[in-house]
């Protein structure tokens, strides 16, 4: 079976580029709306004996973006200024209005809600609150024996949940 092809006949089309051309201001603009995540993760090993292990999260976007992605997974703290700056919803509130008191019912219901038990520094980051403040309001609540103080692990619990 024989085949023609025969280039000349029929008129030919332009190659259409599909999207159109994008300037590299608009690449930009499109990964830092959309954010890219690169996570690399390598080990080094020799005769089964591991020499070196590199672990790499590399997050390109826009600060917004971030923030809401970072909100959605609950990595907000993380990405928030520390309470002393005055910085952030929780620094403005505190600029404006004094530092907020953290009543007892509301540190003990958090600890009921956290059977586990909970350290200092995750109470404080929940509460967006001194660790002073947090630190007075538990010993209160380990005094009056409404929460109790595991010494060993620093973890705090509600009395009732031994």
């Amino acid at each position: 079976m024989a085949v023609n092809y025969d280039r000349a006949s029929g008129p030919r089309s332009s190659v259409a580029k599909m999207g159109g051309s994008a300037s590299l201001a608009e690449l930009l603009n499109v990964i830092l709306d959309k954010g890219i995540v690169i996570d690399a993760w390598v080990r080094l090993s020799v005769i089964g004996i591991e020499i070196l292990t590199l672990e790499a999260r590399v997050v390109i976007a826009s600060v917004e973006t971030y923030l809401r992605y970072a909100e959605a997974i609950g990595l907000t703290q993380l990405a928030s200024p520390p309470a002393q700056q005055g910085a952030g919803a929780g620094g403005m509130q505190q600029q404006q209005n004094g530092p907020r008191q953290i009543g007892q019912d509301e540190v003990l219901g958090y600890l009921d809600d956290h059977p586990e038990g909970l350290r200092l520094g995750e109470m404080e980051a929940y509460f967006d609150a001194p660790r002073q403040d947090i630190q007075n309001t538990v010993d209160t609540l380990v005094q009056s024996g409404r929460a109790r103080r595991d010494e060993q692990h620093r973890l705090y619990y509600p009395a009732d949940g031994q």
